[in-house]
């Protein structure tokens, strides 16, 4: 498109074999060049680069002598997953859940969307160094919001960038981070997290003065405290290499968006570092474009216009060769060299640490009810957190009693009440009450995070149906992540710790714990059982069926508390539980990415590993999956689980 004074061309390259980017590049057609140039990734909107306020700052740069070439993220412009270009429907609430969606599940595959969103910009700038209106050694970087946090990434990994100016794309350190009860805590989506960032003292003063000595201008939407300490701390670093100059903030005294003021900065100082001379006083009169004028596919979607790579594509291709194989344990020996081998794989991609610290038991009450009484108490998994837990007690029981831990991911109270329902307002007796009227020693746990030792802060956004993606959880997970700890892997130990309590406990018969794991639960105690063989029997209700199950679908309703980065690299859950072959499991309702539940068959299919080892012991009767049936989750049949795998 040739316009007065620059021309507009729509560009796609290649940041990986067949796997497009879709820009535009802005080309002066007036003055003498090569010209400068500048990169910009976009910000977290869903038209990306044809948005109005976008291509309003890329005009005023190429109005005054650059080239730009802007592109669209993963998930944004041409490259979104979710929207129909035939119905403008978005399945999506924004770009933020495009990214983190498949985002997360990189992290499985020990990928990071990072990486891929920092590539596409070298690749850009590849792209730029083939063109001849290009001066190679003038190439800037250019960013707003999200794009501003890319800016700063890619400033830091390619020194051919020789200037920056970072957009309103955050320069407040996240540490030392500042909890404030009752705020909402939720994650950024994935790529702006640099995992384990904290554990190397990592923070944004770091990655802004990683940049320095080449130009950097950093703006906000106003000064505050916090960016003004950030941008101190930065500015004496620039002292330091004799370049103070080549550093500078500016407000934008206005509400978050790449403001005329802004996009008159960001043209200055480009206009300054390669041109040596001052910028607009004032924006050039010009005009945007439609955003269908920009499309480089016919209907403005990669995706729906076929035959190339997508994001999702790229993690299908790999998951499918994950993880790797194992051979199937034949003989006793096998199977104790399988364990092991699983056993240190899960301790070390869980972070998992066996603390030795006593327990120091603390009563709370004991509550009486009918038949039975309950001690609230609570006991150290390590220094500092305590695990509240209920213990069911028949009366007129004495003696060791057959003992069953009991874990599940809403806490104690929904199955603890003497009646079903909210308050006990139903007609049916309780699961844990029933257990324990039955003559059966109940420890009911609450890990940490969970029920009663939920922090009281809410999510920053999760009244959608994918909210699980940014809600309390998540963020947890995050903040285990960046400090290179794992909150599963904290709740693991959280079960293990609620095993040395009920093994150690006067009247528990410590040979034979059955435990059940409802949810999450179900999950948590698995990878317990993996780790420690005083678990006798695991039933699993209503659990994550495997890791491949979320990789092979474009969306699921699990948050990242329960991910394991890396994790199919060395295994999947079909293969921790084939490390509890010998012992009874069984798993009931287990559930796929929508948690909905999956039929005998699939799962039957999914755990062909499991199934083996079991089978090869001679014990295949030990594994079991119930699916298809009501009342499979009633403590009813429970009890005759329970009552099968004592009499093996």
């Amino acid at each position: 498109m040739q316009r007065d004074g620059y021309r507009v061309e729509n560009v796609m390259f290649q940041s990986r074999p067949d796997f497009w980017v879709t820009g535009n590049i802005y080309v002066p057609t007036t003055g003498s060049g090569p010209f400068p140039a500048i990169v910009s990734p976009c910000g977290h909107y869903p038209l990306a680069r044809m948005l109005p306020q976008y291509q309003s700052a890329y005009l005023t740069l190429v109005k005054s002598g650059f080239v730009v070439l802007a592109y669209d993220p993963i998930g944004q412009g041409e490259r979104r997953q979710f929207w129909n270009p035939k119905t403008n429907v978005d399945e999506m609430p924004s770009p933020t859940y495009e990214h983190s969606m498949p985002g997360q599940l990189q992290l499985l595959l020990g990928e990071n969307l990072t990486e891929y969103r920092v590539w596409d910009a070298i690749r850009a700038v590849d792209y730029l160094l083939t063109l001849p209106e290009v001066d190679p050694k003038r190439i800037g970087c250019a960013g707003h919001s999200g794009g501003g946090s890319m800016t700063t990434f890619v400033s830091v990994v390619d020194e051919r960038i020789r200037c920056a100016a970072i957009i309103e794309g955050g320069m407040v350190n996240r540490w030392p981070m500042k909890v404030v009860p009752w705020e909402p805590i939720g994650p950024s989506d994935v790529e702006q997290n640099l995992f384990p960032s904290a554990l190397y003292g990592i923070d944004e003063f770091d990655l802004h003065t990683a940049i320095a000595p080449r130009p950097v201008l950093t703006a906000t939407e106003q000064y505050t405290p916090a960016f003004e300490k950030a941008a101190q701390a930065v500015q004496d670093r620039y002292r330091r290499l004799g370049a103070l100059e080549k550093f500078a903030t500016v407000p934008s005294d206005d509400p978050h968006a790449w403001t005329p003021k802004l996009r008159l900065a960001t043209t200055d100082w480009f206009s300054r570092w390669f041109y040596n001379r001052k910028g607009p006083s004032i924006e050039p009169v010009f005009a945007t474009e439609s955003p269908e004028s920009l499309y480089c596919t016919p209907d403005g979607s990669i995706r729906y216009s076929g035959k190339r790579q997508t994001v999702y594509s790229l993690i299908l291709q790999k998951q499918a060769q994950l993880p790797p194989g194992r051979p199937v344990p034949k003989t006793s020996a096998e199977r104790e060299t399988y364990r092991d081998e699983i056993g240190a794989e899960i301790r070390k991609l869980l972070h998992f640490r066996k603390s030795d610290q006593p327990l120091d038991v603390r009563h709370i009450v004991t509550t009486p009810r009918e038949g039975y009484r309950i001690e609230k108490i609570q006991f150290l998994s390590e220094p500092g957190i305590y695990i509240p837990a209920w213990v069911f007690i028949p009366d007129d029981k004495p003696g060791v009693l057959p003992t069953i831990l009991y874990v599940s991911d809403e806490g104690i109270e929904p199955d603890g009440m003497e009646f079903e329902g909210e308050e006990g307002s139903g007609l049916t007796h309780s699961v844990l009450d029933t257990l324990v009227r039955e003559g059966n020693l109940v420890v009911a746990v609450e890990v940490r995070g969970i029920g009663n030792t939920r922090p009281l802060h809410p999510a920053s956004d999760s009244c959608n149906e994918f909210g699980q993606l940014f809600d309390l959880e998540t963020g947890m997970a995050y903040m285990a992540w960046f400090m290179d700890q794992s909150l599963l892997g904290m709740r693991v130990q959280d079960v293990v710790r609620s095993v040395d309590y009920v093994t150690g406990r006067q009247g528990a018969d410590a040979n034979h714990l059955h435990v059940i794991g409802k949810g999450m639960g179900g999950l948590w105690c698995l990878y317990a059982a993996a780790l420690d063989p005083r678990i006798r029997s695991l039933i699993s209700v209503q659990s994550l069926l495997s890791y491949r199950s979320l990789t092979q679908v474009d969306r699921y309703k699990y948050g990242a508390d329960v991910f394991v980065p890396d994790v199919l690299l060395h295994f999947d859950i079909p293969q921790v539980a084939a490390a509890i072959a010998g012992r009874p499991l069984t798993l009931i309702y287990p559930m796929d990415a929508m948690k909905n539940t999956v039929s005998v068959a699939a799962a039957e299919k999914a755990y062909e590993s499991a199934r083996a080892a079991y089978e090869a012991a001679g014990l295949q009767h030990l594994f079991k999956i119930e699916s298809e049936g009501t009342g499979l989750d009633s403590p009813e049949h429970y009890l005759s689980l329970i009552r099968a795998a004592d009499a093996v």
